[in-house]
């Protein structure tokens, strides 16, 4: 789903076809103007449902640091995984 942090609401159409929860990952997490806003829980002041977790990777300092701490995004360390594949 590249670039879906640029796109309309995707969790709105699936929720339309009967999706219960809806999550998302997003591998380098770069949301321009704080768009990533419009994914948080409280959603901007609606109260319509919001991705139940929305996953991204600590590729993106910037973007690590505005999102610590606001549901529903978790982040993903790459540290492991590139240390594995430099053998180190």
């Amino acid at each position: 789903m590249q670039g879906m942090e640029r796109q309309p609401p995707t969790w709105k159409v699936l929720a339309a076809h009967g999706a219960s929860k809806v999550s998302a990952f997003v591998t380098h997490g770069v949301f321009p103007k704080k768009s990533w806003e419009r994914f948080t829980v409280n959603n901007g002041g609606s109260s319509e449902k919001a991705f139940a977790y929305f996953w991204i990777t600590d590729s993106c300092p910037h973007t690590v640091k505005a999102l610590a701490d606001k549901a529903p995004f978790e982040v993903l360390s790459l540290a492991g995984s590139i240390a594995d594949s430099l053998q180190i």
